[in-house]
């Protein structure tokens, strides 16, 4: 398994609700983003080591877990700047030919990438390992248990 794939979590990331979220409406709906204003760390009484502040654009504030007792309550949303395209690469659940903004490639099939609209639809094995690319020379993230 991979090193932490949160461990490249900064302050200003936006996300969404992840796959063991059990917080109800706190981000105000499924769907809806958030982003990242503090970094928890060891030893800290109100944002521990493996948990993030999240501020929602709908208003609410409160900590996640991102690694915090095994669970990873967010998903990274698509932070890739305006106009970042892949111009070679087909998204192979929508086809989507050249994807833009963020690109997810499964580390455990051939040659299989999404975009972010189908990996955050869980369009994808959710046991795979993804990387993800935020330009198309950018170098790798990677992502354990990004689904």
């Amino acid at each position: 398994m991979d090193s932490d794939p949160y461990a490249s979590m900064q302050v200003g990331m936006r996300v969404v609700r992840g796959v063991d979220w059990k917080w109800g409406s706190q981000d105000s709906g499924e769907g809806n983003v958030g982003t990242v204003v503090e970094i928890g760390r060891t030893g800290s009484p109100t944002t521990p080591d493996k948990t993030v502040v999240v501020q929602w654009d709908q208003g609410n504030r409160t900590n996640y877990r991102t690694g915090f007792q095994g669970a990873y309550d967010l998903l990274l949303y698509d932070n890739a700047q305006i106009g970042v395209r892949h111009p070679n690469i087909i998204c192979d659940c929508c086809k989507k030919h050249g994807i833009r903004g963020m690109r997810w490639k499964c580390k455990m099939c051939f040659d299989y990438d999404l975009c972010t609209q189908c990996y955050m639809n869980n369009k994808h094995d959710l046991s795979h390992s993804f990387e993800r690319y935020e330009t198309a020379h950018s170098q790798p993230y990677h992502c354990s248990i990004c689904l």
